[in-house]
């Protein structure tokens, strides 16, 4: 029989005094497992879903109204910007003030914005699933403006009062209704403090009716607020944005905002590389006591060997190879376990609706390249521990191991 064969009969037969040194080191490799997978999958979905978000891709591109030359934003406008290499998308945005009257006498000012999907409002309480797009009519407004609750009238027809241009200087009140669709959470002010999102054919008429100007002229005469131009990767935005600005446009991203997440993000696999770590130290620490212990134990069969002609190296090799059969199989099993510690973790946190997006899926386990090291290290650790003992035994002679014994 072969070295390797007498290492596999010896730790079968040994499975008992080993279940130590498994259970050990399968314990500790399926939390590391699992703990990497969840943050292998969190980090994969976050670098998915912000780094290559649409908000993260977008320059936003403002009127300059104090500038007697200042370029309008208009149809024409956003047309020729949607036709600049790298642009996935423009997306408008326009406003026009209006009032709100609840039952209870409250008055709210608010900003009606049309809806850009590059930066979604968090919202917090609607009458349907997907709120957006919105119909005509429809408004999302801030869940709470100018000390005014508006979340419990979600669902409710609300009067509005728009203003009508009369002459420089004067307006006319108009008086209407709009459905409160949903709200959002009022921290969110990208657009504004007050900003109720309507439907831009909405936000169109509304504008168009303030400005005194014919609703079907407005996008080609006074045009839009702002425009958001959304490239196609993240990557690709310091070129869009320099030819927004070569067209004369003042052109700002918002991912220079975001410098520091990339380093935020990395900071999730820190908790791997940590729990890799404690598993190398337990899974050396049990290889070392175990062997030690072992040898002690198997003193009268090394001095048997001794005797009949194993070298010191066939021995050492016979024990070191016993030793990485143990990692071995206890690395298979923490996996099988940290699979399962993995899935049950992710099952947790997909209860919280902030989470879930983060830990899809149910068998949450690191990449391929991250398994493969985190079980070569496993038996690596585990063989490397058992080599001072090991060797402290092999090089016994049969006369002092059999007196050992």
């Amino acid at each position: 029989m072969n070295t390797f064969g007498m290492a596999l009969a010896n730790v079968h037969a040994l499975r008992r005094r080993l279940f130590g040194l498994v259970a050990l080191v399968t314990v500790a490799a399926a939390v590391c497992l699992g703990a990497l997978g969840i943050a292998d999958r969190a980090q994969g979905a976050a670098d998915a879903g912000v780094r290559e978000s649409s908000a993260n891709r977008s320059i936003t591109v403002d009127r300059p109204d104090e500038r007697p030359d200042a370029r309008q934003l208009t149809d024409r406008t956003a047309a020729r910007l949607a036709k600049l290499p790298r642009v996935a998308s423009v997306q408008p945005r326009a406003q026009a003030s209006f009032g709100v009257l609840t039952e209870a006498g409250d008055t709210v000012l608010l900003y009606a914005t049309t809806y850009r999907p590059a930066l979604h409002p968090p919202v917090v309480k609607s009458v349907r699933e997907h709120v957006f797009p919105l119909r005509p009519g429809e408004i999302v407004a801030p869940a709470k403006s100018q000390g005014v609750d508006l979340s419990g009238h979600v669902g409710e027809d609300l009067d509005i009062e728009t203003t009508r241009f009369v002459r420089q200087g004067e307006g006319k009140g108009v008086r209407d209704r709009a459905r409160l669709v949903g709200v959002y959470d009022p921290t969110w002010q990208l657009d504004n403090p007050d900003a109720a999102y309507a439907a831009d054919t909405t936000v169109i008429a509304w504008a168009a009716r303030r400005a005194g100007e014919p609703e079907d002229r407005y996008l080609s005469t006074i045009g839009y607020d702002q425009l958001t131009v959304v490239a196609e990767t993240a990557s690709d935005v310091p070129r869009v944005t320099k030819s927004v600005q070569e067209l004369g446009y003042p052109a700002v991203t918002i991912q220079q905002q975001l410098d520091a997440l990339p380093a935020v993000l990395d900071m999730v696999g820190v908790v791997g590389r940590v729990l890799l770590g404690v598993l190398g130290v337990l899974a050396f620490v049990g290889a070392v006591t175990v062997t030690g212990a072992l040898s002690r134990q198997r003193a009268q069969e090394i001095g048997v060997l001794k005797a009949v002609g194993f070298r010191t190296r066939a021995v050492l090799t016979m024990l070191v190879t016993e030793m990485a059969v143990v990692g071995a199989v206890a690395a298979l099993l923490g996996t099988a376990l940290g699979a399962v510690l993995g899935g049950g973790t992710a099952a947790l946190l997909r209860g919280r609706a902030d989470l879930a997006p983060y830990v899809s899926g149910w068998l949450v386990l690191p990449s391929a390249d991250a398994l493969c090291l985190v079980l070569g290290l496993t038996v690596l650790v585990v063989a490397t521990g058992s080599v001072v003992p090991a060797r402290r035994a092999a090089r016994k002679s049969p006369t002092e191991a059999m007196k050992d014994w």
